[in-house]
């Protein structure tokens, strides 16, 4: 993607972002408090019209216009399309295994697929660097502010929406909007949950088979 058709998407999802939230965020106030005894149904009316006004405009920014910019639609995952490590039989560099900084996952393109490599230590981990939530990075985007969790208790957390996975397997281990990931993020966490009502669970993530050959980082994928 070019610097100016970036520079022109983050400008159309950030405003089109902010004029959503307020929609949701004045749709919430009229109904929490409608008003004086005389316009309470009014505001009230008014008040479930803008939520929904806004909850219809965050489906449409995040199916509709992100796909426009380049970037993968918030849809699930299904572990119904996991594929059987047996079954990868190409070996592709990922690259030195310097490159690999412990404890973060780090994304790499392979052919047309998108792989994260965890490194803890010596033991190295490949799965898909897209949550199964949303199709969100679980390294984040380059230069975004939301930076990729550490690994801890050996799973990966999104840093989007706080799912967890395992890296030795791919189970997910914690659903998105999690009680305690929403107390920390109230951004990422309770707000957003109101736009993914349509979608609050994650299912086991793709992982890939991975080995290291003279300092070099090969991952395992299917024909």
């Amino acid at each position: 993607m070019s610097v100016a058709l970036a520079i022109v998407g983050a400008s159309v999802l950030g405003t089109w972002g902010i004029a959503t939230i307020a929609l949701i965020v004045s749709g919430i106030v009229l109904l929490v408090a409608p008003g004086d005894a005389e316009t309470t149904s009014s505001g009230v009316a008014v008040g479930i019209f803008l939520l929904v006004a806004g909850l219809i405009s965050g489906g449409l920014m995040q199916v509709v216009a992100m796909p426009l910019m380049g970037l993968d639609p918030p849809l699930p995952i299904k572990a119904k399309s996991i594929i059987p490590h047996e079954k990868m039989k190409e070996w592709a560099r990922a690259g030195a295994l310097r490159d690999f900084p412990d404890g973060i996952a780090t994304e790499v393109r392979l052919r047309s697929l998108r792989v994260a490599i965890v490194r803890q230590g010596e033991e190295l981990h490949a799965m898909n660097a897209l949550c199964t939530h949303a199709r969100l990075p679980l390294g984040s985007f380059p230069g975004a502010p939301i930076k990729p969790e550490p690994v801890r208790d050996g799973c990966v957390m999104c840093p989007f929406h706080g799912a967890r996975f395992e890296v030795s397997n791919g189970k997910a281990v914690r659903q998105p909007f999690a009680s305690e990931f929403n107390a920390n993020h109230p951004f990422l966490g309770t707000l957003q949950s109101k736009l993914f009502f349509w979608n609050m669970g994650a299912e086991d993530i793709q992982t890939y088979p991975v080995r290291v050959e003279n300092d070099e980082v090969l991952v395992g994928l299917p024909r």
